[in-house]
């Protein structure tokens, strides 16, 4: 964070099992760590009572889902109380997006659809293949509750289509870190060919408005 300037981070674990590492990491840096549950809603009550009280007793300010690693589609009902409850919270929900058969975008545009006041973003916005990418784009189009990350994503151009085709404000940086390095995705997004007000709303501006900090 240092290095990159990066003020603040937006924070999850490696597993639904590790959601303790965040909240130890949020303690030691609580100006800098914006924590978000990692939930797997396959586990039933148990991931929703968990969430519940991350949310409303741990400071936790956001969901995670991960279907790829966790065996469920996006668009699985069990997915539904995830999404209430971070209705009922305030706060957004995150997805993994990208891999089939778990986690492709036309699954989360259907989650959308079903929550259509819950603020989601797709991050990596269809991973590295070309489809998905453009399948991203078309359904943050679509329903407007949908959010795009850039992390993971090779094709730099597409972040600028993005910018444009989706809108200013709905285009987020992402680094995805342990998985890519900072300086990477950093470039990647400095040579997607948007000019420099833009590129203040994709590296900072938007998330920073996302959640909550403008």
């Amino acid at each position: 964070m240092e290095t990159y300037n990066i003020r603040k981070i937006i924070l999850t674990a490696s597993s639904w099992r590790s959601n303790e590492e965040t909240a130890a990491a949020f303690k030691i840096m609580p100006d800098r760590v914006l924590p978000v549950v990692w939930v797997n809603p396959a586990m039933g009550q148990a991931s929703l009572d968990e969430l519940e009280r991350y949310l409303r007793d741990g400071g936790f300010v956001g969901a995670k889902l991960q279907p790829l690693f966790d065996g469920y589609t996006a668009d699985d009902p069990c997915v539904d109380p995830v999404a209430e409850l971070c209705e009922h919270y305030r706060v957004p929900l995150f997805c993994h997006c990208g891999h089939p058969p778990f986690s492709l975008p036309w699954q989360i545009g259907l989650l959308a659809e079903r929550h259509p006041q819950l603020p989601m973003v797709m991050l990596h916005m269809g991973h590295g293949h070309g489809v998905y990418i453009d399948g991203s784009i078309k359904m943050a189009q679509r329903y407007d509750n949908l959010y795009l990350e850039t992390s993971g994503m090779p094709m730099g151009c597409q972040i600028a289509n993005a910018y444009r085709l989706v809108g200013s404000e709905r285009v987020m940086f992402g680094i995805d870190s342990p998985f890519h390095h900072p300086t990477v995705e950093i470039q990647r997004v400095l040579s997607c060919g948007l000019e420099d007000a833009a590129l203040e709303d994709v590296f900072y501006n938007n998330a920073a408005r996302f959640m909550g900090l403008l």
